[in-house]
């Protein structure tokens, strides 16, 4: 019989139900805010991670960054240093010394070939205190044909080789069983690490890293030491440059003096005779030692203008000599140029008017006056007169002006000669120069002139300076200081 439900009992099931279902809907809510949560959870987890290996790499390319920048500080202050020198042992062993102290070796060899004598200059550095004392220097004497196999192979790509135990490395093996461990043995060292220096593929020296315990050579230390390898063949090649040209310095300034010693020697040789050649000329042309037919007395006279030219280039020679040697000492005093010039103008006058020259001289009215020594000016003044007049073409004007401008006599003398090529004007004032209009010309000289007076106006603390034209003219401009 089937009992009919009550209203009742109706109402107690639906509301069991809609209890169930709630209750189910609020678990699947749970356990979807259970499954964020968890993903949130995940994420920031990841999120966390990632942020720690970001920050982990940072750190390390900071550390990085800062190693490279103390790396190339070290470098650069190390370089700084090797420079400082240019003589080529300081300068190996100043290179030892601080690759030494910067790693920290127990000892450091710098070793440089030279071209035809073998090992050269070998600079050795030692620490002050060594874990244990190292044998005899590892230099490359013993080494090649014991470790020649992984030195030379280094040296041959310019590539720097490690070894971290000597007594196990295999590369030893081809100098025979147990060389490690017998070269370790024998000398002490039982880490090296061995740095070509070559330039191009020439194998100029090598560098040598000693360590009495075994050693793990990191690549910072390697980049240093070849970094300062590179550095250190660069400053040699500059070394030997500096010391070739010290040399050929010192032969030519021996030269110099073997040839004034040779040119003093000879001229004082040809002094006595000239000045007893002229004499007795002198003495002939004066009909002191008979009468002379016309023909013979005028053959005397070019005899003798040639020996008073020859003496005068030999007194410019000895007095060039004695200026070189210091031996020249100039008299200090009031120098009345105006005097100097009147006299000169007078003593060449004749040659001038020979050839229809006029010389056209002004002086200044407060008649300047230089100090200095009277003789020597006097040599000046005349050697420039009188080379206006030589190169001045006939009937033509020589100017000779004296003034006084800023504190300083100014002397100038103008012609309107031959001129010199202007590519030759640099060179007027030296020795034996002759310009090449000159010598087509057949103007005699010996070019000694304009030199010897230069040398007599710089110790007069004064300027000589020289302008010219080809085919128009030369002025030459004399300036002296005034007395204090």
């Amino acid at each position: 019989m089937t009992r009919a439900r009550t209203p009742a009992a109706l109402s107690g099931t639906s509301i069991a139900g809609g209890l169930a279902a709630e209750v189910a809907r609020l678990q699947g809510q749970l356990e979807q805010e259970q499954s964020r949560r968890f993903d949130a959870e995940t994420v920031g987890e990841r999120a966390t991670a990632d942020l720690i290996d970001i920050v982990r790499q940072l750190r390390e390319t900071q550390s990085q960054l800062i190693d490279s920048a103390a790396q190339s500080r070290l470098v650069s202050d190390l370089t700084r240093a090797l420079r400082q020198d240019l003589d080529t042992p300081n300068l190996v062993a100043r290179a030892a010394e601080l690759m030494g102290h910067t790693l920290l070796l127990d000892r450091c060899q710098v070793v440089v070939f030279e071209s035809d004598a073998g090992p050269g200059h070998r600079g050795i550095w030692a620490a002050d205190t060594q874990p244990r004392p190292l044998g005899d220097p590892c230099h490359m004497d013993s080494l090649v044909g014991r470790v020649e196999n992984p030195l030379i192979a280094g040296s041959r790509h310019a590539e720097a080789v490690r070894i971290d135990r000597v007594a196990e490395d295999d590369r030893l093996a081809g100098a025979g069983a147990g060389a490690g461990a017998e070269l370790a043995e024998r000398s002490g060292v039982h880490a090296l690490a061995f740095v070509p220096a070559t330039i191009g593929r020439e194998l100029v020296g090598c560098i040598l890293l000693e360590s009495s315990a075994p050693r793990h050579w990191r690549t910072r230390e390697m980049v240093i030491c070849e970094s300062l390898t590179r550095d250190l063949v660069a400053s040699l090649v500059q070394a030997q440059a500096f010391e070739q040209q010290r040399r050929s310095m010192l032969q030519l300034e021996e030269l110099d003096r073997t040839k004034d010693a040779f040119i003093s020697s000879v001229s004082h040789e040809l002094r006595t005779p000239l000045t007893s050649i002229v004499g007795y000329l002198e003495l002939m042309a004066d009909g002191g030692m008979g009468e002379l037919s016309e023909e013979l007395a005028h053959g005397i006279e070019i005899i003798e203008r040639n020996a008073v030219r020859l003496r005068a280039v030999v007194e410019d020679l000895l007095t060039l000599s004695a200026y070189d040697a210091g031996a020249v000492v100039l008299a200090h005093e009031p120098v009345d140029l105006s005097a100097l010039v009147a006299e000169c103008h007078h003593s060449l006058f004749p040659s001038a008017s020979a050839r229809g020259i006029t010389i056209e001289v002004e002086l200044n009215a407060h008649r300047p006056r230089p100090m200095g020594d009277e003789e020597q000016l006097h040599r000046v003044v005349l050697n420039l007169i009188n080379n206006a007049i030589k190169f001045s073409r006939d009937a033509s004007q020589v100017s000779v002006r004296l003034d006084v401008q800023d504190a300083h006599a100014v002397l100038v003398v103008a012609d309107q000669g031959i001129g010199i090529p202007q590519s030759e004007v640099s060179q007027v004032f030296s020795r034996f120069f002759r310009s090449t209009l000159a010598v087509r010309d057949e103007i005699q000289g010996t070019g000694l002139g304009l030199a010897l007076a230069k040398t007599v106006v710089d110790r007069h603390r004064g300027s000589l300076e020289l302008q010219s034209e080809e085919g128009v003219g030369t002025v030459v401009t004399l300036r002296l200081p005034l007395e204090d």
